[in-house]
């Protein structure tokens, strides 16, 4: 759990703490905002996560999600508390807190870690594809291409705005590289929206996996679950490991839970897809100077390790793709 906690400026924090005490009989004694619209309140013997919602809808959706997911035999998450929580026109839930092990964050960088984030996504693909029925109306459907090809047109204006600084051929090639991408994705588009469906995180980053005190590893987080096929959920997984794989995909498919995938045209052509550089250079380039300034060394850094690695990686699948036939998918 982030212990770097934001100064309260307004009072908020104080009125959220009365307020939960008085609603929820909890004795609840502190409160320290964990990041912005989040909270952690704590009494002399529990604690829980309050967090700001954008809607009562989308806050009720979470809670029934949270508490069909536990029934379908998925308890590796937080429980809410049952009830809404309304101060002014915002809307705030309550969830259990779930306490991290000595050793801190989780991240990814060990194969250890890889395959239990691994084996914890496809328990929750498993639970979630029994409840996509009782969400079809709420959620929506994942559109994968659609989503890319929106990136791909705003990253290409964008770095236009670079284009007399001495990264912008390196900024350019990577979107040639999203380009051909794109287009072998949309040649195979049904693969990205073919059923079974279950119901998928959308953020597999590592920050939204807590390794608990008793060992177990918990997803947190369920912001961006949508309906579609499990396989969107490994690329974006993918593609948030291959950096501390060193971009070597023998290493991306010794993982059993991924193996699957490796012999698949559409999901190898997506890996070349340089999402994570587009977001980030999107992000910085429609920020303002103060933004910029200190986002900066973030950018460069996230474009520029492992620069060489990560090209011929992009080259080693392209050549595959091109050049090797496939079994059709289904």
């Amino acid at each position: 759990m982030n212990k770097d906690f934001i100064k309260d400026r307004d009072g908020l924090n104080d009125r959220l703490l009365l307020f939960m005490k008085k609603n929820t009989s909890i004795p609840f004694t502190q409160i320290k905002q964990i990041k912005h619209g989040v909270w952690l309140l704590s009494s002399s013997n529990q604690s829980w996560v309050l967090k700001e919602f954008p809607s009562k809808y989308k806050l009720s959706v979470q809670i029934t999600f949270s508490k069909e997911l536990k029934q379908k035999g998925y308890a590796q998450t937080y429980s809410f508390f049952p009830d809404i929580f309304q101060i002014d026109d915002r809307i705030y839930g309550l969830m259990q807190y779930i306490e991290s092990n000595e050793s801190g964050s989780f991240h990814y960088n060990s194969e250890k870690n890889i395959e239990v984030a691994l084996e914890a996504i496809v328990q929750f693909h498993t639970a979630t594809s029994k409840i996509v029925p009782s969400f079809i109306e709420h959620l929506p459907i994942f559109k994968q291409l659609a989503k890319w090809e929106k990136r791909l047109v705003d990253y290409f204006t964008f770095i236009n705005l670079h284009r007399f600084n001495p990264v912008y051929s390196h900024l350019n090639r990577l979107a040639q590289y999203g380009s051909w991408a794109l287009q072998q994705m949309q040649e195979h588009k049904s693969y990205f929206h073919e059923e079974p469906f279950c119901i998928i995180h959308g953020d597999v980053a590592s920050h939204n996996f807590i390794k608990g005190k008793n060992g177990e590893v918990y997803m947190i987080d369920f912001d961006l679950i949508s309906i579609a096929p499990p396989q969107i959920d490994f690329l974006q997984f993918s593609n948030r490991i291959l950096p501390s794989l060193e971009w070597n995909e023998d290493r991306l498919f010794s993982f059993e839970k991924l193996r699957h995938l490796q012999n698949v045209r559409p999901f190898l052509a997506a890996l070349v897809y340089p999402t994570d550089i587009f977001r980030e250079w999107i992000f910085y380039s429609n920020s303002q100077l103060e933004v910029k300034s200190k986002k900066w060394n973030y950018v460069k850094q996230l474009t520029f390790e492992r620069y060489k690695e990560r090209l011929a990686f992009y080259e080693r699948i392209i050549n595959i793709v091109e050049n090797n036939s496939f079994p059709t998918s289904k």
